[in-house]
């Protein structure tokens, strides 16, 4: 009788924990807002809640119109409901920058650190431009939600395309479209973390529409990282990190794990005509010179993403900074002739075990463009076996770049490349 006395009082002491383990999992809300419809009123009251800061829950659908925002200036966690399955069920629609945490001023230094910023369980349907734009943030996390009907807004931009371009973005993180004349250190910082959204950027005019699923255009001394999201139809890349600088401590990080990414079959040659619509593209562009200069460049890691090319001109991913490395990626090539795997423009990376299936330009390249070199690189047992070259199984135009695999198409146009086939 004493032995079950005790295994009972073990069970209810189990019981008990576990009970109190989920009541402290369950976040204190300081704020509780039922959506009504109604874009007067839920773009106030949720701005009343998001003043006073702290964990807030939102329940049911709001209307934020045409134009609703809604500004975070103060450290915050925004919640919605979920089902059983971890699906949004509280819904947002409308909006243009739907929630935004604008810059208090652009000029250096700024006044302090930028709002912490936690977002989940919330759908996003039929915004303007991008629901969760964020050029001032110490810190943000970004995970379970749902974009959805994003809208494209007109840019007054000449291009040999026209007189305007549209953009539309899922997620934004960085300073670029809220001050782009020069990039601040400090406005974008912290750990970022986009996980577990869904964004489909399906638009009507894919041509002329500048996509970007998850965007991050000038940080400083961030911690990004971006895995297991799902992402499918934007018009330009599917995931793009541009310019993060390492801060003057040399904190910085790129990490692009688990993504679910396909892109649709036509996109848009804005800014640049050679690859689009493409899955993952990384490294430097509106300053190329941080791609080695070790002061600046964050280190990158893209691996084990899935990434479905269907683009005439797409690359699955595509490197643009030294010392990236690609892992245990796979790609599918089915844009044709000229679709492209890996490409790799900076130098000294390391790719390595992934599978590229389908058919097109080249499986892997290292090639030289502009300030990028291209090379230095290591290309290991990546399986090209399901792959059908229009050019070569593997692309070189830089030099000193090792190739180590099986024996395939390789095209090298380079100096002292080394080739070790080992099959």
């Amino acid at each position: 009788m004493k032995r079950y006395t005790a295994v009972l009082s073990i069970i209810g002491l189990f019981l008990s924990c576990t009970h109190l383990t989920s009541i402290e999992s369950t976040p204190a809300y300081e704020s509780i807002v039922t959506g009504k419809s109604d874009s007067e009123q839920d773009v106030k009251a949720v701005q009343e809640a998001v003043d006073k800061g702290g964990t807030i829950l939102l329940k049911g659908t709001f209307d934020f119109g045409p134009k609703g925002r809604v500004d975070i200036k103060n450290d915050v966690a925004v919640w919605g409901e979920s089902d059983s399955k971890g699906r949004p069920l509280t819904k947002i629609i409308g909006g243009f920058w739907t929630f935004h945490s604008p810059l208090p001023s652009t000029d250096l230094p700024l006044p302090g650190p930028g709002p912490k910023i936690k977002i989940k369980n919330i759908h996003f349907d039929g915004v303007t431009w991008s629901p969760l734009h964020f050029p001032y943030t110490s810190g943000a996390e970004i995970t379970g939600n749902k974009i959805t009907n994003v809208q494209p807004f007109k840019l007054p931009i000449k291009w040999k395309g026209g007189d305007f371009i549209l953009v539309q973005t899922g997620i934004i993180l960085g300073t670029r479209f809220a001050h782009k004349e020069k990039f601040l250190p400090g406005a974008v910082t912290g750990n970022l973390v986009v996980e577990n959204n869904g964004i489909d950027l399906k638009c009507e005019n894919p041509k002329i529409t500048m996509g970007h699923g998850v965007f991050f255009p000038w940080t400083w001394g961030a911690t990004i990282d971006v895995k297991g999201n799902t992402i499918r139809n934007v018009s330009r890349n599917s995931i793009e990190s541009l310019d993060n600088y390492l801060d003057d401590e040399g904190r910085g990080s790129v990490t692009i794990t688990g993504n679910d990414i396909i892109t649709p079959a036509e996109g848009c040659p804005f800014p640049g005509a050679t690859t689009y619509p493409s899955g993952i593209v990384v490294g430097w562009f509106f300053d190329r010179s941080g791609a080695a200069d070790p002061t600046k460049n964050s280190k990158i890691t893209i691996a084990s993403n899935f990434v479905q090319a269907n683009g005439e001109l797409s690359t699955g991913i595509s490197s643009m900074s030294d010392g990236t490395l690609i892992l245990e990626n796979r790609i599918e090539l089915n844009g044709g002739p000229k679709t492209k795997g890996i490409t790799q423009l900076g130098s000294n990376g390391f790719v390595a075990r992934n599978k590229i299936d389908g058919s097109g330009k080249w499986a892997v390249s290292a090639l030289q463009w502009k300030e990028f070199k291209g090379s230095g690189n290591t290309f290991a047992w990546n399986d090209i076996r399901g792959f059908k070259a229009s050019n070569a199984d593997f692309l070189c135009s830089g030099n000193q770049n090792t190739f180590i695999g099986a024996e395939c198409k390789v095209v090298d146009k380079g100096k002292d490349n080394k080739i070790l086939v080992m099959n």
